[in-house]
């Protein structure tokens, strides 16, 4: 069985997409000790080391074949007003690279680094320069691609997947959503709807076009499931309804703004309330794990921040077996 070591590792999801191809984790770094609660719940505590990843040598990690990077997106986000590597946060990534250059030769032959769509763009595209070429300066050939959850599941989640191989890389083409996946699949019918005052407030909140995109949905015969999120504008909270019947992309729940709402709409009827763990988890394929060491909206945050799981799976079988197979 391949070995990996995950850094950034959050509360496990890369480790469980992997672990379904058969590459194994043998040592896994995180600084949150909330999700290394999660981690620890659903794979015990052998593998994992809890610390700022700035404290690591290289020589005292384990041997593998794979290593991967789901480094912090905050800084190449809007939440991080985009500053890239000039945060915090994101620059930590230039951490993985160190810890891989003072492997030496004991490197693995592979590595893939994931974060948010503006790891590509942020100032100007000079930050994703700097990593691949820092990749490439450490003897790897580089290939990235963007693949999007909605391929598996109905949540709107498109994440870029940086590759790199000592050797010859070549990699498929990414899957295509899926257009027949719906909320409906991951919601549950029963739960702590709204009450009217509330529902009414909600309703106060969408503009024109959303109020006239609700009122279309709960006019329909069949009831449908659509993802509902806030937003500021014009420096005041309103609430924007998806025009699919899929959730936005999972972010963490320290803001307001990020936490999501399902709206349920259809035979006159309209009913609204945020959404639960078991439906986050389900939208990031990861509902067969344990969520109770923590409290909801901690695992929720997890949820938010970590991959996709059949993402990984995906990747894992059609990218990254084959490159290690080399």
């Amino acid at each position: 069985m391949a070995r990996a070591f995950e850094f950034f590792a959050g509360m496990g999801l890369m480790r469980a997409g992997l672990e379904t191809v058969g590459i194994r984790t043998v040592y896994a770094n995180d600084v949150d000790e909330t999700k290394a609660k999660l981690y620890a719940a659903n794979w015990g505590h052998e593998e994992l080391h809890v610390g700022d990843i700035r404290a690591l040598e290289g020589e005292k990690i384990p041997d593998a074949e794979l290593v991967t990077a789901s480094f912090p997106c905050t800084d190449m986000s809007l939440a991080g007003k985009y500053k890239g590597l000039n945060g915090s946060q994101s620059s930590l990534v230039l951490e993985f690279l160190r810890i891989l250059s003072e492997m030496g030769t004991r490197a693995p032959r592979t590595l893939m680094i994931e974060n948010v769509m503006g790891f590509l763009t942020a100032n100007g595209g000079r930050d994703w320069e700097t990593v691949v070429c820092g990749i490439q300066n450490l003897g790897y050939q580089t290939g990235h691609m963007v693949v999007d959850a909605g391929a598996f599941v109905p949540q709107s989640r498109a994440r870029v997947f940086l590759f790199g191989h000592k050797g010859s890389i070549e990699l498929p083409e990414p899957p295509e959503i899926r257009k027949d996946l719906r909320l409906a699949g991951v919601a549950e019918e029963n739960g702590d709807w709204w009450p009217p005052e509330r529902l009414f407030a909600f309703m106060q909140s969408l503009s024109e076009l959303q109020f006239k995109r609700v009122s279309r949905y709960q006019d329909r015969f069949w009831p449908g499931y659509y993802g509902a999120f806030r937003r500021t504008r014009g420096g005041k909270a309103v609430w924007e309804v998806r025009a699919d019947e899929r959730a936005g992309a999972l972010r963490t729940t320290r803001g307001g703004s990020a936490k999501q709402a399902i709206v349920r709409a259809g035979r006159g009827n309209i009913d609204v309330r945020w959404m639960n763990v078991a439906e986050y988890a389900r939208l990031q394929g990861a509902e067969h794990l344990r969520y109770d060491s923590v409290t909801p909206n901690q695992a929720m945050f997890a949820l938010g921040d970590a991959v996709c799981v059949p993402v990984i799976e995906w990747l894992g079988k059609n990218c990254l077996i084959p490159l290690m197979s080399q």
